[in-house]
């Protein structure tokens, strides 16, 4: 009948919509674990897991080092396997560079939390928490480019940086555009070279993360030290009551090489093996006015931060202080720290540890701290990048999350609860090219 056949074309079409939404997440998995696939068997195949030249190199400051890997026997096209960097395009004469991959973060997360009888106190889920797409390189040997995209599970993707960076002269760099802005070490890194599965609280509280501005940028062999003019529109948590509140701040960061001399060791939270010994000093500072409609008129933050690198090893201790002028009422003051480290008791095994606390300070109003410990163990196939981890991590929060100044996020793990203390399982499988 007609009335049977609409029934039966519906469902029909129904299914062809679910059909098609599978295929297409399952099409962009697997163009993600296919190269890492790749260079597992060729790794094998070679019977090795390191490089002659064995390195981690962090994606903000590779810019500068790839022209290390061109030559005149090096191909027009290939795999960056040095820089970690996938794959590039280059011209004949070394003087443009482009630079293209992607890395994905598969996750399973069972949060265990206390609630009222016959409220469900155990909560799983399987998510990809993010995937990166990059595209970068050099237009001109003093001009490089960086511009990377997240997709999220439902295939939309935003900005996350997209910048051109001019090379004035040797010791210094100018950057325009939307940009990690340098205040805290954490934040500089990107997602893959943390040493968690996720930033901890105390950088998604106070870190400012992305802005669109101009940073100046100036290295030595002891020294370093970058000085930003942004928006600061990402300031959600640290410098802003909101995105869309922000005005326009300005941001410093120091840093100087109390032992050691090799800036490479700072490129990633890691701590890999065979890297020499080294203590850095950070310090930030960040000052921000605000738009007419926000409660805030300015806000001040503190950073302060030191590191400790070695053999197999790294740890790190920050802490963050930020005081916040409203327009109506008295100033108050959030201040926070954070705590943690890794060691490599094999060449591709690591076990880690972390301590966040983030306290309102004397903001008005009945707000908690925020305490939680977190453990874990890492898994890198390969020492030439942190790309390719597989993680096992165990967290214990001890506070009630809905009364502490930490934004709700489930990539952090904790769920929103006016229930005591929470308890969180994650595993983890981080990979691209």
């Amino acid at each position: 009948s007609p009335a049977t056949n609409g029934w039966y074309q519906d469902l029909i079409e129904q299914e062809q919509c679910v059909n098609t939404l599978f295929y297409k997440k399952l099409t962009i998995t697997g163009a993600l674990l296919l190269p890492a696939v790749f260079m597992s068997v060729a790794e094998a195949t070679g019977n090795h897991t390191t490089l002659q030249n064995d390195a981690v190199i962090s994606e903000h400051d590779s810019n500068q080092q790839e022209g290390d890997l061109v030559g005149e026997i090096s191909p027009v096209t290939g795999y960056d396997w040095k820089g970690t960097n996938g794959f590039f395009i280059r011209s004949k004469d070394a003087r443009f560079r482009l630079n293209f991959g992607a890395y994905t973060q598969a996750r399973y997360d069972i949060n265990w939390q206390q609630e009222s009888a016959g409220n469900n106190d155990v909560e799983k889920e399987f998510s990809f928490n993010r995937t990166r797409i990059f595209f970068k390189g050099d237009a001109t040997p003093m001009l490089n480019y960086h511009v990377r995209f997240n997709i999220d599970e439902d295939g939309d993707s935003d900005l996350v940086v997209g910048f051109l960076q001019f090379n004035m002269a040797k010791k210094w760099s100018l950057r325009a555009g939307k940009q990690f802005i340098a205040m805290s070490r954490e934040d500089w890194m990107w997602a893959e070279d943390i040493l968690t599965t996720e930033f901890s609280a105390h950088d998604s509280t106070f870190a400012l993360g992305a802005a669109e501005g101009l940073q100046a940028n100036f290295q030595s062999s002891q020294q370093r030290f970058w000085l930003a003019l942004s928006n600061g529109s990402a300031a959600a948590n640290a410098l802003a009551a909101s995105e869309d509140q922000a005005d326009i701040a300005l941001t410093g960061r120091w840093e100087y090489q109390l032992r050691g001399k090799d800036w490479s060791v700072w490129d990633d939270l890691i701590g890999r093996k065979g890297r020499s010994q080294g203590i850095l000093l950070g310090l930030g500072a960040g000052y921000q006015s605000e738009k007419e409609q926000s409660i805030l008129d300015r806000v001040a933050q503190l950073n302060a931060d030191i590191s400790i690198n070695g053999d197999g090893y790294q740890a790190m201790l920050a802490a963050s202080l930020t005081q916040h002028l409203p327009r109506e009422g008295s100033s108050f003051t959030n201040y926070g720290m954070l705590a943690q480290g890794g060691y490599f008791f094999t060449e591709h095994f690591q076990v880690y540890a972390q301590y966040n606390l983030v306290s309102p300070g004397d903001q008005p109003g009945d707000v908690d701290t925020f305490q939680s410990i977190s453990a874990g163990l890492n898994y890198f196939p390969f020492s030439w990048t942190n790309r390719l981890k597989f993680s096992a991590e165990f967290a214990h929060l001890f506070s009630i999350f809905n009364n502490t100044i930490v934004a709700p996020s489930a990539s952090l793990g904790w769920l929103p609860s006016d229930e005591d203390k929470q308890t969180y399982l994650r595993l983890q499988a981080q990979f691209g090219f």
